[in-house]
Protein backbone atom coordinates (compact mmCIF):
# COMPACT_ATOMS: atom_id res chain seq x y z
CA UNK A 1 0.00 0.00 0.00
CA UNK A 2 1.53 3.55 -0.81
CA UNK A 3 2.63 5.38 1.83
CA UNK A 4 0.19 8.37 2.94
CA UNK A 5 0.67 11.99 4.59
CA UNK A 6 -2.29 13.75 5.66
CA UNK A 7 -1.13 17.53 6.07
CA UNK A 8 0.93 20.25 4.25
CA UNK A 9 2.36 23.67 4.91
CA UNK A 10 3.01 26.12 2.75
CA UNK A 11 4.87 28.93 3.92
CA UNK A 12 3.40 32.09 2.36
CA UNK A 13 4.07 35.11 5.09
CA UNK A 14 7.47 36.60 4.65
CA UNK A 15 7.65 40.26 3.21
CA UNK A 16 10.04 39.98 0.82
CA UNK A 17 12.28 42.82 0.85
CA UNK A 18 14.73 41.42 -1.45
CA UNK A 19 11.71 41.88 -4.24
CA UNK A 20 11.08 45.25 -3.28
CA UNK A 21 9.19 47.50 -4.86
CA UNK A 22 6.62 45.23 -6.23
CA UNK A 23 6.17 43.26 -2.40
CA UNK A 24 5.02 46.50 -1.14
CA UNK A 25 1.99 45.66 -3.15
CA UNK A 26 2.13 42.07 -4.22
CA UNK A 27 3.53 39.41 -1.87
CA UNK A 28 5.77 36.98 -2.99
CA UNK A 29 3.60 33.68 -3.44
CA UNK A 30 1.28 35.69 -5.51
CA UNK A 31 3.86 36.65 -8.17
CA UNK A 32 1.96 35.29 -11.34
CA UNK A 33 3.75 32.95 -13.94
CA UNK A 34 2.01 31.97 -16.65
CA UNK A 35 -1.42 33.32 -15.40
CA UNK A 36 -1.23 31.40 -12.75
CA UNK A 37 0.48 32.33 -8.78
CA UNK A 38 3.37 30.22 -7.57
CA UNK A 39 0.79 29.65 -4.46
CA UNK A 40 -1.71 27.94 -6.50
CA UNK A 41 1.41 26.05 -7.86
CA UNK A 42 1.96 24.71 -4.70
CA UNK A 43 -1.34 23.90 -3.44
CA UNK A 44 -1.35 22.15 -6.52
CA UNK A 45 1.34 20.21 -5.83
CA UNK A 46 0.27 19.20 -2.33
CA UNK A 47 -3.18 18.34 -3.14
CA UNK A 48 -2.37 16.81 -6.78
CA UNK A 49 1.37 15.19 -6.88
CA UNK A 50 1.29 14.54 -2.63
CA UNK A 51 -2.43 13.85 -2.50
CA UNK A 52 -2.82 15.54 0.95
CA UNK A 53 -5.79 16.21 2.41
CA UNK A 54 -5.42 19.43 4.73
CA UNK A 55 -3.66 22.38 4.12
CA UNK A 56 -2.28 24.99 6.22
CA UNK A 57 -1.24 28.46 4.38
CA UNK A 58 1.14 30.51 6.73
CA UNK A 59 0.23 34.32 6.47
CA UNK A 60 1.35 37.29 7.01
CA UNK A 61 2.83 40.27 4.86
CA UNK A 62 -0.33 41.19 3.08
CA UNK A 63 -2.33 38.38 4.41
CA UNK A 64 -5.71 39.74 2.96
CA UNK A 65 -4.36 39.13 -1.04
CA UNK A 66 -3.11 35.55 0.32
CA UNK A 67 -6.17 34.54 2.24
CA UNK A 68 -8.63 35.71 -1.29
CA UNK A 69 -6.12 33.30 -3.29
CA UNK A 70 -6.92 30.65 -0.80
CA UNK A 71 -10.42 31.27 -0.74
CA UNK A 72 -10.77 31.13 -4.31
CA UNK A 73 -8.23 27.72 -4.71
CA UNK A 74 -10.25 24.81 -6.37
CA UNK A 75 -9.07 21.60 -7.64
CA UNK A 76 -11.48 19.82 -9.20
CA UNK A 77 -11.44 15.89 -8.62
CA UNK A 78 -9.48 16.02 -5.09
CA UNK A 79 -10.61 16.69 -1.91
CA UNK A 80 -8.68 19.35 0.29
CA UNK A 81 -9.71 21.58 2.83
CA UNK A 82 -7.58 24.41 3.02
CA UNK A 83 -7.23 26.98 6.21
CA UNK A 84 -4.93 29.66 7.21
CA UNK A 85 -2.86 30.50 10.09
CA UNK A 86 -0.70 33.46 11.06
CA UNK A 87 2.83 34.15 11.01
CA UNK A 88 5.04 34.21 14.76
CA UNK A 89 7.26 36.70 13.35
CA UNK A 90 10.09 34.42 14.70
CA UNK A 91 10.94 33.16 11.00
CA UNK A 92 10.09 29.76 9.03
CA UNK A 93 10.87 27.17 11.90
CA UNK A 94 8.51 28.98 14.46
CA UNK A 95 6.12 29.35 11.98
CA UNK A 96 6.10 25.56 11.14
CA UNK A 97 6.12 24.85 14.81
CA UNK A 98 3.24 26.96 15.85
CA UNK A 99 0.99 24.42 14.33
CA UNK A 100 2.05 21.54 16.76
CA UNK A 101 -1.68 21.50 17.82
CA UNK A 102 -2.83 21.26 14.82
CA UNK A 103 -0.95 18.81 13.14
CA UNK A 104 -0.87 14.77 14.50
CA UNK A 105 0.91 13.24 11.30
CA UNK A 106 3.44 13.75 8.86
CA UNK A 107 3.31 16.67 7.03
CA UNK A 108 4.50 17.94 4.02
CA UNK A 109 5.89 22.09 4.26
CA UNK A 110 6.84 23.84 1.04
CA UNK A 111 8.29 27.27 0.83
CA UNK A 112 5.92 29.52 -0.88
CA UNK A 113 8.49 31.70 -3.02
CA UNK A 114 10.08 28.61 -4.79
CA UNK A 115 8.19 27.17 -7.99
CA UNK A 116 9.10 23.82 -9.05
CA UNK A 117 8.16 23.54 -13.19
CA UNK A 118 7.80 19.75 -14.40
CA UNK A 119 8.10 18.47 -11.50
CA UNK A 120 8.47 14.88 -9.74
CA UNK A 121 7.59 15.38 -6.03
CA UNK A 122 5.83 12.33 -5.29
CA UNK A 123 9.21 10.93 -5.00
CA UNK A 124 8.82 11.96 -1.82
CA UNK A 125 5.72 9.52 -0.86
CA UNK A 126 8.60 6.98 -2.56
CA UNK A 127 11.06 7.65 0.60
CA UNK A 128 8.60 7.85 3.57
CA UNK A 129 7.88 4.18 1.83
CA UNK A 130 10.95 3.07 1.88
CA UNK A 131 12.06 4.35 5.02
CA UNK A 132 9.13 4.52 7.53
CA UNK A 133 11.32 5.27 10.05
CA UNK A 134 12.32 8.75 9.04
CA UNK A 135 12.17 11.81 11.05
CA UNK A 136 12.46 14.19 8.44
CA UNK A 137 13.01 13.73 4.67
CA UNK A 138 14.49 16.62 2.26
CA UNK A 139 14.08 17.31 -1.51
CA UNK A 140 17.46 18.07 -3.11
CA UNK A 141 18.31 18.32 -6.64
CA UNK A 142 21.43 18.44 -8.62
CA UNK A 143 23.06 21.43 -10.20
CA UNK A 144 26.70 21.70 -11.94
CA UNK A 145 26.03 25.44 -10.81
CA UNK A 146 27.50 25.75 -7.35
CA UNK A 147 27.04 29.21 -6.90
CA UNK A 148 23.01 28.12 -6.78
CA UNK A 149 23.89 26.00 -3.51
CA UNK A 150 25.93 28.92 -2.10
CA UNK A 151 23.25 30.77 -2.02
CA UNK A 152 20.87 28.17 -0.37
CA UNK A 153 21.92 25.39 1.89
CA UNK A 154 23.90 22.22 0.89
CA UNK A 155 23.46 18.19 2.14
CA UNK A 156 26.26 15.95 3.13
CA UNK A 157 25.25 12.48 2.18
CA UNK A 158 25.53 8.51 3.41
CA UNK A 159 23.55 7.00 0.59
CA UNK A 160 20.74 8.78 0.79
CA UNK A 161 21.20 9.61 4.78
CA UNK A 162 21.92 13.13 5.23
CA UNK A 163 24.63 13.72 7.67
CA UNK A 164 24.64 17.22 7.55
CA UNK A 165 23.31 20.44 6.69
CA UNK A 166 25.56 24.04 5.70
CA UNK A 167 23.65 26.98 5.53
CA UNK A 168 25.16 29.06 2.18
CA UNK A 169 27.66 27.01 2.40
CA UNK A 170 31.18 28.58 0.90
CA UNK A 171 32.34 25.30 -0.52
CA UNK A 172 29.91 22.54 -0.85
CA UNK A 173 30.58 19.12 -0.59
CA UNK A 174 28.76 18.32 -3.51
CA UNK A 175 25.97 19.32 -6.35
CA UNK A 176 23.22 19.18 -4.40
CA UNK A 177 20.70 21.75 -3.94
CA UNK A 178 18.79 21.51 -0.69
CA UNK A 179 15.17 22.65 -2.09
CA UNK A 180 12.45 24.06 0.29
CA UNK A 181 10.58 21.31 0.21
CA UNK A 182 10.33 18.75 3.44
CA UNK A 183 8.32 15.92 5.03
CA UNK A 184 8.20 15.94 8.98
CA UNK A 185 6.68 13.86 11.43
CA UNK A 186 5.72 15.78 14.53
CA UNK A 187 8.94 14.49 16.14
CA UNK A 188 9.90 18.36 14.41
CA UNK A 189 8.10 20.00 17.34
CA UNK A 190 9.89 18.33 19.63
CA UNK A 191 13.57 19.04 17.58
CA UNK A 192 12.21 23.06 17.40
CA UNK A 193 12.42 23.32 21.12
CA UNK A 194 15.61 22.00 21.87
CA UNK A 195 17.80 23.80 18.73
CA UNK A 196 19.24 26.75 19.74
CA UNK A 197 18.64 30.45 17.99
CA UNK A 198 21.32 31.11 14.76
CA UNK A 199 24.45 33.99 16.54
CA UNK A 200 23.72 35.51 13.20
CA UNK A 201 19.85 35.92 12.69
CA UNK A 202 19.07 35.40 16.80
CA UNK A 203 15.90 33.05 15.55
CA UNK A 204 15.54 29.54 15.21
CA UNK A 205 16.59 28.30 11.70
CA UNK A 206 14.91 25.12 10.19
CA UNK A 207 17.86 24.00 8.42
CA UNK A 208 19.48 24.48 12.00
CA UNK A 209 16.82 21.94 13.30
CA UNK A 210 16.87 19.73 10.62
CA UNK A 211 20.57 19.32 10.99
CA UNK A 212 19.94 18.23 14.55
CA UNK A 213 17.51 16.32 14.05
CA UNK A 214 20.05 14.48 11.52
CA UNK A 215 22.83 14.36 14.04
CA UNK A 216 20.62 12.98 16.65
CA UNK A 217 18.27 10.50 15.37
CA UNK A 218 20.30 9.19 12.22
CA UNK A 219 16.83 9.31 10.38
CA UNK A 220 17.08 12.05 8.40
CA UNK A 221 16.62 11.28 4.00
CA UNK A 222 17.05 12.91 1.43
CA UNK A 223 15.16 12.66 -1.72
CA UNK A 224 16.60 14.00 -5.20
CA UNK A 225 13.74 15.46 -7.35
CA UNK A 226 14.39 16.09 -10.96
CA UNK A 227 12.69 19.66 -11.93
CA UNK A 228 13.10 22.85 -12.95
CA UNK A 229 13.71 24.81 -9.64
CA UNK A 230 13.26 28.65 -9.45
CA UNK A 231 13.95 30.24 -5.67
CA UNK A 232 11.64 33.43 -6.50
CA UNK A 233 14.10 35.91 -4.18
CA UNK A 234 14.72 39.20 -6.09
CA UNK A 235 12.64 40.48 -9.08
CA UNK A 236 15.30 39.14 -10.98
CA UNK A 237 14.83 35.85 -10.15
CA UNK A 238 11.12 35.75 -10.96
CA UNK A 239 11.90 37.56 -14.64
CA UNK A 240 14.07 34.70 -15.14
CA UNK A 241 11.56 31.83 -13.60
CA UNK A 242 9.03 34.09 -16.24
CA UNK A 243 11.12 34.33 -19.49
CA UNK A 244 11.90 30.67 -19.01
CA UNK A 245 8.73 29.16 -18.50
CA UNK A 246 7.35 31.46 -21.27
CA UNK A 247 10.52 30.06 -23.47
CA UNK A 248 9.81 26.36 -23.24
CA UNK A 249 6.19 26.98 -24.04
CA UNK A 250 6.34 29.30 -26.65
CA UNK A 251 5.55 27.40 -29.75
CA UNK A 252 2.28 26.60 -28.61
CA UNK A 253 1.18 29.98 -28.48
CA UNK A 254 -0.87 31.65 -31.08
CA UNK A 255 0.46 35.21 -32.39
CA UNK A 256 -3.25 37.96 -32.90
CA UNK A 257 -1.47 40.81 -35.54
CA UNK A 258 -4.49 43.79 -35.37
CA UNK A 259 -4.42 46.15 -38.23
CA UNK A 260 -6.88 50.00 -37.67
CA UNK A 261 -7.62 50.93 -41.02
CA UNK A 262 -9.28 54.12 -42.68
CA UNK A 263 -8.73 54.84 -45.83
CA UNK A 264 -5.48 53.21 -46.13
CA UNK A 265 -5.75 51.07 -49.73
CA UNK A 266 -2.52 52.28 -51.13
CA UNK A 267 -0.56 50.94 -48.15
CA UNK A 268 -2.26 47.70 -46.40
CA UNK A 269 -1.93 45.16 -48.87
CA UNK A 270 2.01 45.34 -48.43
CA UNK A 271 1.06 45.24 -44.50
CA UNK A 272 -0.56 41.81 -44.98
CA UNK A 273 1.54 40.78 -47.30
CA UNK A 274 4.54 41.07 -45.10
CA UNK A 275 3.05 39.79 -41.91
CA UNK A 276 0.60 37.26 -43.17
CA UNK A 277 2.97 34.09 -42.58
CA UNK A 278 4.25 35.37 -39.66
CA UNK A 279 1.27 35.24 -37.33
CA UNK A 280 -1.38 32.81 -37.08
CA UNK A 281 -4.65 35.74 -37.44
CA UNK A 282 -4.91 39.07 -38.74
CA UNK A 283 -7.79 41.25 -37.46
CA UNK A 284 -8.38 44.78 -39.99
CA UNK A 285 -10.92 46.84 -37.68
CA UNK A 286 -11.94 49.19 -40.46
CA UNK A 287 -13.69 52.50 -39.80
CA UNK A 288 -15.94 53.14 -42.61
CA UNK A 289 -13.41 53.33 -45.26
CA UNK A 290 -14.06 55.00 -48.59
CA UNK A 291 -11.59 53.55 -50.94
CA UNK A 292 -10.90 50.02 -51.40
CA UNK A 293 -9.09 48.67 -47.61
CA UNK A 294 -12.08 46.69 -47.17
CA UNK A 295 -11.79 44.78 -50.47
CA UNK A 296 -8.04 44.39 -49.94
CA UNK A 297 -8.10 42.53 -46.30
CA UNK A 298 -11.24 40.48 -47.64
CA UNK A 299 -9.05 39.59 -50.96
CA UNK A 300 -6.49 38.30 -48.53
CA UNK A 301 -8.60 36.51 -46.01
CA UNK A 302 -7.81 38.68 -42.90
CA UNK A 303 -10.86 38.55 -40.33
CA UNK A 304 -12.90 41.92 -40.61
CA UNK A 305 -14.18 44.00 -37.95
CA UNK A 306 -16.15 47.66 -37.95
CA UNK A 307 -16.23 50.14 -36.22
CA UNK A 308 -18.38 52.86 -37.04
CA UNK A 309 -17.36 56.42 -35.48
CA UNK A 310 -19.81 58.67 -36.15
CA UNK A 311 -18.95 62.14 -35.96
CA UNK A 312 -15.69 61.27 -33.61
CA UNK A 313 -12.43 62.62 -34.98
CA UNK A 314 -10.38 60.90 -32.94
CA UNK A 315 -11.01 56.98 -32.18
CA UNK A 316 -8.16 54.93 -32.44
CA UNK A 317 -8.17 53.78 -29.10
CA UNK A 318 -11.50 52.07 -29.35
CA UNK A 319 -10.59 50.69 -33.03
CA UNK A 320 -7.73 49.05 -31.34
CA UNK A 321 -9.55 47.61 -28.25
CA UNK A 322 -11.86 46.44 -30.40
CA UNK A 323 -9.69 44.51 -32.69
CA UNK A 324 -7.57 43.21 -29.28
CA UNK A 325 -11.49 41.64 -28.25
CA UNK A 326 -11.76 40.31 -31.07
CA UNK A 327 -8.24 38.70 -31.77
CA UNK A 328 -8.15 35.05 -30.39
CA UNK A 329 -4.53 34.88 -29.97
CA UNK A 330 -2.26 34.22 -26.94
CA UNK A 331 -0.10 37.05 -27.87
CA UNK A 332 -1.77 40.34 -29.64
CA UNK A 333 0.35 42.67 -31.91
CA UNK A 334 -0.91 46.00 -33.02
CA UNK A 335 0.17 48.02 -36.12
CA UNK A 336 0.01 50.96 -38.14
CA UNK A 337 -1.50 49.78 -41.66
CA UNK A 338 0.23 52.99 -43.09
CA UNK A 339 3.89 51.10 -44.02
CA UNK A 340 5.67 52.65 -40.97
CA UNK A 341 6.95 49.36 -39.81
CA UNK A 342 7.76 45.46 -40.92
CA UNK A 343 7.49 42.47 -39.97
CA UNK A 344 11.42 42.30 -39.43
CA UNK A 345 11.04 43.68 -36.21
CA UNK A 346 8.42 40.95 -34.94
CA UNK A 347 11.07 38.49 -33.81
CA UNK A 348 12.44 41.43 -31.46
CA UNK A 349 8.78 42.30 -29.89
CA UNK A 350 7.73 38.18 -29.73
CA UNK A 351 11.62 37.64 -27.63
CA UNK A 352 11.08 40.29 -25.46
CA UNK A 353 7.42 39.64 -24.51
CA UNK A 354 8.93 36.26 -22.96
CA UNK A 355 10.46 38.59 -20.19
CA UNK A 356 7.53 40.71 -19.89
CA UNK A 357 4.14 41.73 -20.04
CA UNK A 358 3.90 44.38 -22.70
CA UNK A 359 6.87 45.48 -25.00
CA UNK A 360 6.41 49.13 -26.73
CA UNK A 361 8.69 50.24 -30.04
CA UNK A 362 10.99 53.27 -30.09
CA UNK A 363 11.30 55.26 -32.49
CA UNK A 364 13.86 57.19 -31.46
CA UNK A 365 16.99 55.53 -32.30
CA UNK A 366 18.43 57.36 -35.29
CA UNK A 367 20.70 54.70 -37.16
CA UNK A 368 16.67 53.35 -37.44
CA UNK A 369 14.45 56.10 -39.03
CA UNK A 370 14.61 55.38 -42.52
CA UNK A 371 15.78 58.88 -44.30
CA UNK A 372 12.09 60.35 -45.62
CA UNK A 373 10.01 59.32 -42.81
CA UNK A 374 7.94 61.94 -40.61
CA UNK A 375 9.86 61.16 -37.65
CA UNK A 376 11.02 64.58 -37.39
CA UNK A 377 12.90 66.60 -34.45
CA UNK A 378 9.81 67.71 -33.01
CA UNK A 379 8.21 64.16 -32.94
CA UNK A 380 11.08 62.24 -31.39
CA UNK A 381 11.64 65.31 -28.44
CA UNK A 382 7.70 65.46 -27.95
CA UNK A 383 8.11 61.84 -27.40
CA UNK A 384 10.70 61.86 -25.17
CA UNK A 385 9.44 64.08 -22.84
CA UNK A 386 6.51 62.86 -22.79
CA UNK A 387 8.12 59.33 -21.88
CA UNK A 388 10.48 60.54 -18.86
CA UNK A 389 6.83 62.29 -17.69
CA UNK A 390 5.56 59.21 -17.58
CA UNK A 391 8.90 57.40 -16.25
CA UNK A 392 8.58 60.22 -13.19
CA UNK A 393 5.14 59.64 -12.57
CA UNK A 394 5.73 56.49 -11.94
CA UNK A 395 8.86 56.20 -10.59
CA UNK A 396 9.40 53.45 -8.19
CA UNK A 397 8.08 51.15 -11.21
CA UNK A 398 10.82 51.93 -12.72
CA UNK A 399 9.87 52.26 -16.48
CA UNK A 400 12.39 52.80 -19.29
CA UNK A 401 10.55 55.46 -21.92
CA UNK A 402 11.62 57.21 -24.88
CA UNK A 403 8.54 56.83 -27.26
CA UNK A 404 5.28 57.18 -26.01
CA UNK A 405 3.06 57.11 -29.60
CA UNK A 406 4.71 53.82 -31.25
CA UNK A 407 2.27 52.18 -33.11
CA UNK A 408 3.84 48.68 -33.18
CA UNK A 409 3.30 47.02 -29.62
CA UNK A 410 2.53 43.84 -28.37
CA UNK A 411 0.96 42.65 -25.06
CA UNK A 412 -0.05 39.19 -23.62
CA UNK A 413 -3.94 38.60 -23.97
CA UNK A 414 -4.78 38.19 -20.28
CA UNK A 415 -2.79 40.96 -19.52
CA UNK A 416 -4.75 42.92 -21.78
CA UNK A 417 -7.78 41.62 -20.37
CA UNK A 418 -6.25 42.65 -16.58
CA UNK A 419 -6.09 46.36 -17.49
CA UNK A 420 -9.33 46.85 -20.37
CA UNK A 421 -11.61 48.05 -17.34
CA UNK A 422 -9.46 51.22 -17.19
CA UNK A 423 -8.76 51.60 -20.40
CA UNK A 424 -11.06 54.87 -21.77
CA UNK A 425 -9.45 56.86 -24.44
CA UNK A 426 -11.02 57.33 -27.62
CA UNK A 427 -8.30 58.79 -29.04
CA UNK A 428 -4.40 58.07 -30.70
CA UNK A 429 -3.34 58.18 -26.73
CA UNK A 430 -4.52 54.64 -26.22
CA UNK A 431 -1.30 53.63 -25.98
CA UNK A 432 0.15 56.24 -22.97
CA UNK A 433 -3.09 55.13 -21.21
CA UNK A 434 -2.15 51.09 -21.82
CA UNK A 435 1.23 51.49 -20.57
CA UNK A 436 -0.01 53.80 -17.85
CA UNK A 437 -2.29 50.67 -16.66
CA UNK A 438 0.58 48.44 -17.11
CA UNK A 439 2.71 50.45 -14.13
CA UNK A 440 -0.25 50.95 -12.37
CA UNK A 441 -0.81 47.29 -12.50
CA UNK A 442 2.84 46.80 -10.86
CA UNK A 443 3.57 44.73 -14.05
CA UNK A 444 6.12 45.05 -16.31
CA UNK A 445 6.91 46.94 -20.06
CA UNK A 446 9.80 46.76 -21.82
CA UNK A 447 10.73 49.22 -24.65
CA UNK A 448 12.45 48.20 -28.13
CA UNK A 449 14.42 49.85 -30.64
CA UNK A 450 12.30 49.36 -33.55
CA UNK A 451 13.07 50.15 -37.45
CA UNK A 452 10.99 53.06 -38.65
CA UNK A 453 10.20 53.49 -42.50
CA UNK A 454 8.97 56.29 -44.86
CA UNK A 455 4.58 55.96 -44.61
CA UNK A 456 2.74 55.69 -48.15
CA UNK A 457 0.51 58.08 -46.46
CA UNK A 458 2.55 61.38 -45.18
CA UNK A 459 0.80 62.74 -42.03
CA UNK A 460 2.56 66.00 -40.85
CA UNK A 461 3.29 67.10 -37.37
CA UNK A 462 3.07 70.41 -36.02
CA UNK A 463 3.66 72.45 -33.34
CA UNK A 464 -0.41 72.72 -33.01
CA UNK A 465 0.10 68.30 -32.43
CA UNK A 466 2.61 68.49 -30.23
CA UNK A 467 1.00 70.70 -27.91
CA UNK A 468 -2.00 69.12 -28.57
CA UNK A 469 -0.31 65.44 -27.63
CA UNK A 470 1.33 67.13 -24.38
CA UNK A 471 -2.01 68.51 -23.32
CA UNK A 472 -3.67 65.12 -23.28
CA UNK A 473 -1.23 63.16 -22.14
CA UNK A 474 -0.46 65.53 -19.06
CA UNK A 475 -4.21 64.59 -18.87
CA UNK A 476 -4.42 61.23 -18.30
CA UNK A 477 -1.45 61.06 -15.85
CA UNK A 478 -2.76 63.16 -13.58
CA UNK A 479 -6.60 61.54 -13.97
CA UNK A 480 -4.75 58.41 -12.91
CA UNK A 481 -1.84 59.40 -10.01
CA UNK A 482 -6.11 60.99 -8.58
CA UNK A 483 -7.55 57.66 -8.69
CA UNK A 484 -3.73 56.40 -7.12
CA UNK A 485 -3.82 59.27 -4.61
CA UNK A 486 -7.39 58.08 -3.58
CA UNK A 487 -6.87 54.15 -3.70
CA UNK A 488 -3.95 54.66 -0.95
CA UNK A 489 -6.01 56.77 0.98
CA UNK A 490 -8.98 54.44 1.28
CA UNK A 491 -6.61 51.65 1.94
CA UNK A 492 -4.80 53.66 4.69
CA UNK A 493 -8.68 54.39 6.34
CA UNK A 494 -8.97 50.75 6.39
Amino acid sequence: MAAKVKYGVIAAAGKGTRAYPRTTYIPKPLFRIENKTILAYNLELLVKKLQVEKIYVIVGHLKEQIISEVENFKYEGYKVSIETSLWTTKGLAADIASLESKIDSPFFTILGDEFYYKTNHEKLLDTFQKHPELCCAIGVLYTPLLSRIRKNYSVELEGDRVLNLVEKPEDPPNHLLGLGTYLFTPEYFEYFKKTSPSKKSKIVEITDVIDNMAKSTKRVFATEIQCQYYNINSMQDYHHAVYEIRNDLFSDYKISLVLPTKNHERSLADVITDFKNKVHEIVVVDATSTDKTLEIAKNEKCKVEYYFHEDKVDFDGIQVRQGLDKATGDILVVVSPNGNFRSKDLPKILEYIKDCDMVVGTRTTRQMIEQGSNMNQLSRLVNLFLGKLVEISWWEQEPRLTDVDCRYMGIWKDVYYKIKPNLEVEGKAYLVEMIIEILRSHMRVIEIPITFYKQVEEDKYTLKSALKDIFKVIQIIHKKKIIDWFSKKKEAEV
